[in-house]
């Protein structure tokens, strides 16, 4: 009776109807879990490319760091390259150590490193305390340099195959091909003892001045901000969730034609922090000079005012152009923003505003006591100066007024910043041509 009872019609269509929606909702519950999961894999992969393109920067800014040092004009100018690149040898192993390899694997690479960043100390310290840089220091910082610059050119070759899909770290011996160990085999040489622009790392003191004040969006309003900022429909953007890092700000997934993104959207004033796109882009017909036009004309259209160009490189299809903001003819460099274009079809696929909303706020700009041919004179005598312009550049909590005075030695084009009130070096900077552009370090 009771069979009979349940395959009465009525009683049959809510059994099938509760069974149908406990599949649904089993299916549904499947399909999260492997979104999350997709979701993990994707931060995980990005975690890994990011460690490695972060490793690439370090090591070639050390090599260009330690090549400056041969035209540096004050020892006080030596002593910081030296100290910028003890620094960087820090952030390239702390980039190293994110990666998934094995302790024989990475055990040349770290002894390399460290060895590097030891002797850059070791020097600092003996100019800080009146000593000088020896023929034999010149010698093993040339070797350094090499060896850096060798070591950057192989993470970017592994960086290309790890985007490419090959398993690249499976692998835990020194004498397979994953291993780094054969790109600092000459580490024992050496005494045992990133940039991507000018002041691409500059003043990052978590105080977003640029957001103050601004009201707190919620977060329906931060994905129309979204969605109007990158030219696309509401309904292509998809919340993700939110994240304080580097300021509180919601995350998006959201697709333009055919790239697909992700996206941080600040919750003070709804202003777009990053875009980053998660596709492979091809190489393509966009010139040069029409994808930096682009990036400008977009840059331009939603707010950003007057921009210099700071540097573009090539990576793929993809362009990046580094801008600073501009105030009265001067260049701004900690108000730093980078758009990303698609070589493609000339779409704007990523950008990069951290710097600029940290920093950007109206300068009270002094009037230089130097100028312009007085400043190219204070350049050392190795360099022979071609041009100047006016720029304010960071400087420990601070800011500077200097000229970026252009100056070549050898073949090779240097920046020199020179301080426009005391005609001291503040910095120096290479400018250094590759396959993908000119790169400023």
């Amino acid at each position: 009776m009771k069979l009979q009872s349940l395959l009465q019609p009525k009683k049959l269509i809510a059994l099938l109807t509760a069974l149908a929606l406990l599949l649904l909702g089993t299916a549904g519950f499947a399909a999260a879990q492997t979104l999350r999961l997709n979701a993990a894999n994707a931060r995980l992969s990005a975690v890994t490319q990011k460690a490695i393109y972060e490793t690439c920067e370090l090591t070639e800014g050390l090599a260009v760091n330690l090549r400056k040092l041969q035209v540096a004009a004050e020892p006080g100018q030596a002593q910081a390259l030296l100290n910028a690149a003890a620094l960087q040898t820090q952030g390239a192993l702390s980039n190293l150590a994110l990666l998934p390899l094995e302790q024989d694997t990475v055990a040349a690479t770290l002894k390399f490193i460290n060895q590097a960043g030891d002797f850059a100390q070791a020097l600092s310290a003996r100019l800080g305390n009146g000593g000088a840089l020896t023929p034999d220091d010149y010698a093993t910082l040339n070797r350094l340099a090499a060896g850096a610059a060798t070591f950057s050119a192989g993470m970017g070759a592994l960086l290309e195959r790890y985007e490419r899909g090959e398993a690249v770290f499976e692998t835990s011996s020194a004498q397979d091909p994953a291993s780094l160990a054969p790109l600092t085999n000459p580490a024992a040489e050496y005494p045992a003892l990133l940039y991507d622009g000018p002041f691409s790392d500059s003043r990052a003191d978590g105080d977003f001045k640029a957001l103050a004040n601004l009201p707190e969006v919620d977060e329906p309003a931060a994905r129309a901000a979204l969605a109007a900022f990158m030219g696309v429909d509401a309904a292509d953007v998809t919340p993700l969730g939110e994240s304080d890092i580097p300021v509180a700000c919601y995350e998006y997934a959201l697709r333009k034609g055919p790239y697909h993104l992700t996206a941080g959207v600040t919750k003070a004033g709804a202003r777009v922090l990053y875009a980053l796109c998660d596709d492979d882009v091809p190489g393509g017909s966009i010139s040069r000079e029409n994808a930096v036009a682009a990036a400008r004309a977009f840059l331009k259209s939603r707010g950003y005012g007057e921009l210099a160009m700071s540097y573009a490189s090539r990576f793929g299809g993809i362009l990046t152009v580094n801008f600073a903001a501009v105030q009265e003819g001067v260049v701004l460099y900690p108000d730093l923003v980078k758009a990303q274009v698609s070589l493609a079809d000339g779409e704007i696929i990523g950008l990069e505003a951290a710097g600029y909303l940290m920093n950007h706020v109206p300068r009270r700009l002094a009037t230089p006591a130097l100028g312009e041919e007085e400043a190219m004179a204070r350049v050392g005598a190795a360099l022979t100066p071609l041009r100047a312009r006016l720029c304010v550049i960071p400087e420990g909590n601070g800011e500077a007024l200097c000229y970026e005075v252009t100056a070549e030695s050898a073949g090779d084009t240097f920046l020199a910043y020179i301080d426009a009130m005391t005609g001291a070096e503040r910095e120096l900077m290479q400018v250094v041509d590759e396959l993908g552009g000119t790169m400023v370090m």
